[in-house]
């Protein structure tokens, strides 16, 4: 009798666990590779709640849930990234890497695409509100995600469209001040290069076949310095060519970066009361945003690592041209 007691009493905590806590599950691809998924349920969420899934840095994966505060409004879902990026690499390299960075690509779309599948199997998730934050380089994949899936609420910080620009601006930055005019060249030369190197996905097409059941929140910094303007409002047009409800708004400051907690949280508020708002979040205790002039006002990050976009290693890894290896360097 003591033994079935004290059974009792470990199911008893291991439900409890798994009710409220940090729970890890390995979600299997179709190429038998095995990626961690990674579930935060605060303890005051009761029944089903929808599942916010946030993409961040290719190097923190999983590990971006850390920087946002626990909600009792929902359960916040990661997963680690089936690729990385080496820092440095000999260029006799970049051909391999070229492969398993398009490979990469292709099984976090397979991801999002399982992990929703998996999301409506779990007795603690509301299926019918399910959403997708992409954060920088994490954005694409949000829209390309949400198109493939039943994604209901689709986030994008700091998103872009027009992959070209995109790459070609970061070796722009980078060897424009060296270079000038010549800088500018090289950089069309090698962004002309990686993407014929790696076939990537264009996030416009699968903004345009958003449904009219999902809804889009575009949040873009006003001096986004990673970002060129003409590639924001590529993916921005193209979603306002679908079928989805968009809203789009811009706030002060520079592109977010993960080592400035206080703009993550801001920022993360502001996704947050507009879940609420699109009723893809249950109305809780928590203290709403502030105002979406006022957010950001006083917020002007300085330059730093990046963790939100550790995957931009893969588009500016430009190092000094004419040397041995190439170095991927952060925004």
């Amino acid at each position: 009798m003591n033994r079935l007691a004290a059974l009792l009493l470990i199911v008893a905590f291991v439900s409890q666990d798994a009710a409220a806590g940090d729970e890890r599950v390995n979600l299997r691809l179709g190429s038998g590779v095995q990626v961690q998924v990674r579930f935060l349920r605060a303890s005051g969420g009761n029944g089903p709640l929808p599942a916010i899934v946030v993409l961040g840095g290719l190097e923190r994966g999983a590990a971006v849930l850390d920087l946002l505060p626990r909600t009792d409004e929902a359960v916040l879902v990661g997963f680690d990234y089936p690729v990385a990026v080496p820092q440095a690499l000999p260029w006799t390299e970049l051909l391999p890497l070229a492969r398993r960075l398009e490979r990469g690509v292709r099984e976090t779309v397979e991801i999002l695409a399982r992990l929703h599948a998996l999301l409506l199997q779990r007795g603690d998730i509301d299926g019918s509100r399910l959403s997708l934050v992409g954060v920088s380089l994490g954005a694409p994949f949000a829209v390309i995600g949400a198109a493939g899936s039943g994604y209901r609420g689709v986030v994008v910080i700091d998103g872009f469209g027009d992959l070209p620009r995109t790459v070609r601006h970061q070796f722009q930055r980078r060897w424009r001040p060296r270079y000038g005019v010549i800088g500018d060249a090289m950089a069309w030369l090698a962004q002309t290069a990686l993407l014929q190197l790696i076939d990537l996905p264009a996030p416009e097409e699968s903004a345009r076949r958003l449904q009219a059941n999902q809804r889009v929140y575009m949040l873009n910094a006003e001096q986004d310095e990673f970002v060129p303007q003409r590639s924001r409002e590529a993916l921005e047009e193209a979603l306002r060519q679908s079928r989805a409800v968009l809203t789009v708004e811009t706030v002060p400051g520079r592109h977010v970066r993960g080592d400035d907690e206080r703009t993550i949280r801001q920022l993360y508020a502001l996704a947050r009361d507009w879940m609420r708002r699109q009723g893809l979040l249950d109305r809780s205790t928590a203290p709403s945003a502030p105002s979406r002039a006022a957010a950001l006002k006083s917020t002007a990050p300085a330059r730093g690592n990046h963790p939100w976009a550790g995957a931009g290693a893969a588009l500016r890894a430009a190092g000094t041209p004419g040397r041995s290896s190439c170095r991927a360097s952060s925004a």
